[in-house]
């Protein structure tokens, strides 16, 4: 069995990577188990890679409402 060693200092845990990023905790931890953000679970806690949450750019329209419903 073969141990994989990490610099603890590339990864931040997920509620600073979220913060850092600008999204929820909820969020974040969501991304990081479907893949789409890098991060690394390690003895029951979760890990986002430092250089992706670092690197992550919320789309500008991100959260807003769509429109207000009213039709002309």
């Amino acid at each position: 069995m073969s141990t994989r060693r990490i610099n603890p200092a590339d990864y931040l845990t997920i509620s600073r990577a979220a913060e850092l990023a600008g999204v929820s905790g909820f969020w974040m931890r969501q991304q990081v188990k479907k893949g789409t953000m890098a991060g690394v679970q390690i003895d029951g806690v979760w890990f986002v890679l430092r250089s992706a949450a670092e690197g992550f750019q919320r789309h500008p329209t991100a959260g807003r409402p769509r429109g207000s419903g009213e039709k002309a």
